[in-house]
């Protein structure tokens, strides 16, 4: 095996060091910018997330690919990677942009980068394979701009297993045709607030008809807000994160999967 030289790991090192300072200085800017804040937590939020966000901002994708192939060398799985370091960079980097810190091509480019690198991610070893019960449609309401929480659950469930056909920046109409052709029987659906809330309720309204029987997930911002859920169209299941949707997902393909193994019986019985 090639080892590398002397200069490739000084290099190496410089450039991690050279990001280090970097982060760190992008950092103190942001406590001296909110003195007035008196725990440097409640400005800076995780110091690692906020030091993987700054790697996905950087000139090129170097730092963020090496800080992600150092987490999976040291043993770290793909879901907690993307749970615990990715995920968390992304919702600081879009903190930021909301206290308008960062431009939102920063913020573009970062979700680009996080996109790329979870579809390069070693797949998880001797995943079930999926089965009708097993399946689901993840998809972004229409008009919603983060979608990032949504394809990054799409692709930890499929390591899991799970058939998961993923829609996200459709149009309504085009959306709801889509899942009218699709027989999977969970749709999991991301909204993140006020501004997506009407095409949710919109898309809810017509996906009564269309899917009946579906069982309806809801993740996104839009689920801390009780009131706005108690007003849907129609009954939802609330999920907060990655850990209760598994669990509802679950529950559902055994319901599901009951009903197909006693008409299996049935039809074996009758064969009899």
């Amino acid at each position: 095996m090639t080892q590398a030289s002397p200069s490739g790991c000084a290099h190496r090192t410089s450039d991690l060091n050279d990001l280090a300072r970097r982060a760190v200085a992008r950092l103190c800017a942001e406590m001296h910018a909110d003195a007035a804040v008196t725990q440097a937590h409640a400005v800076l939020g995780d110091p690692c997330a906020a030091a993987m966000a700054y790697a996905l901002c950087d000139e090129d994708d170097a730092a963020a690919t090496a800080l992600v192939d150092d987490l999976l060398r040291a043993g770290l799985s793909v879901e907690d990677l993307c749970l615990d370091h990715l995920g968390p960079a992304a919702r600081h980097l879009g903190d930021l942009w909301d206290r308008d810190r960062i431009p939102f091509t920063e913020v573009a480019l970062a979700t680009a980068r996080i996109q790329a690198l979870v579809r390069r991610m070693p797949p998880t070893r001797s995943a079930p394979t999926p089965s009708h019960s097993k399946s689901a449609i993840f998809a972004a309401v229409p008009g919603e701009q983060h979608t990032l929480g949504v394809m990054m659950a799409a692709d930890l469930f499929r390591r899991n297993g799970w058939d998961v056909g993923l829609m996200v920046g459709l149009g309504h109409d085009e959306l709801v045709s889509r899942i009218a052709r699709d027989d999977r029987p969970v749709i999991g659906l991301s909204c993140s607030g006020s501004h997506s809330y009407p095409a949710l309720r919109r898309l809810l309204t017509v996906l009564a008809r269309t899917r009946p029987s579906a069982h309806i997930l809801l993740s996104g911002q839009v689920v801390v807000d009780e009131g706005r859920i108690a007003d849907l169209p129609v009954p939802v299941t609330v999920v907060t994160d990655i850990a209760s949707a598994e669990a509802e997902m679950q529950r559902i393909e055994t319901l599901v999967s009951r009903p197909r193994a006693r008409t299996s019986a049935r039809r074996s019985i009758s064969a009899a």
